[in-house]
Order: C-alpha cells, then structure tokens, then sequence
C-alpha cells in the first residue's frame, strides 16, 4: 500500500510540473516545455528518489524540495544568458 502511495504521489506531482510548463504563452506559438519547467521536473524525480528510503511523506518532501531546487537553478541559468 506504501508503494502505491509513492508511485501516485511522483505521477501527480510529475504530472503537474510538466502541465505547468506547458502552460507558459503569450508567444503566440507552443514553444514546448520551459527549462524551468525541465529543471523543477528532474529535481521532483531526483528529490524522490533520493529520499525513497523512507514513507510516503518523506518521498513527497524529497520531490517538492528537489522541484524547488531544480526549478530555481534552471531558472537562473535560463536568465543568467
């Protein structure tokens, strides 16, 4: 039952991330997903895996915090050129 609370909790969350990405116009074009976008979706997977070890919390934790992370990082980076 754990295990498939984890596996609900990564899809939802990984769901929403590239949902959210797809969302960004005003270009008048779908350019595809944004790298902040990319980068928050790498850090839920990465978060998520780096704490798997433990319950379903700390798994939803790891991933919020690694979307978090990759998100901003790729962010700067996208305006930093």
């Amino acid at each position: 039952m754990k295990f498939a609370k984890t596996i609900a909790m990564t899809a939802l969350t990984s769901s929403a991330l590239i949902m959210g990405g797809c969302a960004s116009g005003g270009y008048g074009y779908n350019s595809g997903i944004s790298n902040t976008a990319k980068g928050a979706a790498a850090g839920a997977a990465a978060g998520a895996l780096i704490r798997s070890g433990g319950d379903s919390k700390d798994i939803a934790r790891g991933a919020l915090g690694g979307a978090a992370v990759g998100g901003a990082g790729a962010y700067i980076l996208n305006n930093s050129r």
